[in-house]
């Protein structure tokens, strides 16, 4: 099966999770690869920040993507075209794709929740009617796609990359430069930063990686370490595997009931303390391979519990690691049983 992989590429280094369903995509067939990274000229800036005010106009095509995949179309002949967040991806380039080949298939996917303005786009809009598929990780956001011209949504858990995400062996340097008692790798957001803020005030030793607005509660408290940036490539499995508690958070702004982060925790076999909701619920057993809170005083109590019971902290990772291996919570086990859908047939790993 000849596949053309279409996504940003360029950004977050070997953390970028376009890069992890592209790196999956290749043990699933003969892959292309197109990126979409563009430059974001003064007119692009500023055609995204009119769009968000509700006046569209389409970006220009700096690094022009669409007639590359329109080039690799001719030349090739594709059974899918996977498009990763296309938001430069315009209308006409997937009904020329369909006149130079209508048998492709044409699937578009995106970890952010596509119906909020802020991950949107002009072209996306214009263009989602002309996708044989679309594929989300938002449940919720399934009949919302359709209302917006999708016509077929499938709806797939978060997953992990196997290649990247994975238990390490760490120095006790290592652990030390990294991790802690409790951390939290993420950006920013009001809600996480008080709940946060809760357990610090209470005499837990937290640990954040993230920079930006985080820099705000610098020296706040003397157990509360704010780092100046955010950790990617190799630093972020290790970290998830140095903290003895991990932070599970949700963005508040997407309306999300899980995240990269639920799959990526337990894959690096770390401890889990999420927020609790039902599809977390579903993921994993509650107190078995993660565990859940709904409150503050509910997760400060979690936290003291679980790092005075060394043991039973460590036996619910392995837990959570091994349910993420038993239930294929993997990119390329999630792809392959999207592809399975869309291609209504029995589809077997090619390499």
């Amino acid at each position: 099966m000849k596949i053309l992989s279409v996504a940003n590429f360029s950004n977050y280094n070997s953390s970028n999770t376009a890069l992890h369903r592209h790196w999956a995509l290749e043990q699933l067939g003969s892959t292309t690869a197109v990126d979409t990274a563009f430059k974001y000229s003064l007119f692009n800036r500023i055609v995204k920040r009119l769009f968000v005010y509700g006046i569209s106009f389409p970006f220009i095509d700096t690094s022009k993507v669409n007639k590359r995949i329109l080039d690799e179309a001719r030349n090739n002949r594709y059974d899918i075209i996977w498009i990763d967040k296309g938001i430069i991806i315009k209308k006409s380039t997937l009904i020329k794709l369909k006149r130079i080949n209508p048998d492709i298939r044409i699937v578009g996917y995106s970890p952010d929740e596509m119906t909020k303005i802020h991950n949107q786009s002009y072209e996306f809009l214009q263009s989602l009617p002309y996708y044989d598929f679309y594929i989300t990780t938002k449940s919720y956001a399934v009949n919302d796609l359709k209302n917006l011209g999708a016509k077929e949504v499938i709806f797939v858990d978060n997953a992990y990359e196997e290649k990247f995400h994975f238990p390490h062996v760490l120095t006790e340097s290592e652990k030390k430069r990294l991790g802690g008692d409790v951390g939290f790798i993420g950006m920013w957001e009001e809600r996480r930063a008080e709940s946060i803020l809760f357990l610090a005030k209470n005499g837990v030793n937290v640990r954040v990686w993230g920079g930006g607005k985080w820099l705000e509660y610098y020296n706040l408290y003397p157990n509360l370490s704010i780092e100046s940036r955010a950790l990617f490539s190799e630093d972020y499995v290790k970290a998830l595997c140095s903290f003895k508690i991990n932070l599970c958070f949700l963005r508040k702004m997407n309306n999300d009931l899980q995240t990269t982060r639920t799959m990526e925790i337990p894959a690096c076999k770390g401890f889990m303390l999420a927020e609790e909701t039902s599809e977390h619920l579903s993921l994993f057993k509650k107190g078995k391979e993660a565990d859940f809170f709904i409150s503050d005083d509910q997760l400060l109590e979690k936290v003291k519990f679980y790092l005075k019971n060394n043991e039973l902290r460590e036996s619910i990772a392995e837990n959570g690691y091994q349910r993420c291996l038993s239930s294929g919570y993997s990119n390329r086990k999630t792809i392959q049983r999207v592809f399975k859908k869309i291609l209504n047939c029995e589809y077997s790993i090619s390499k």
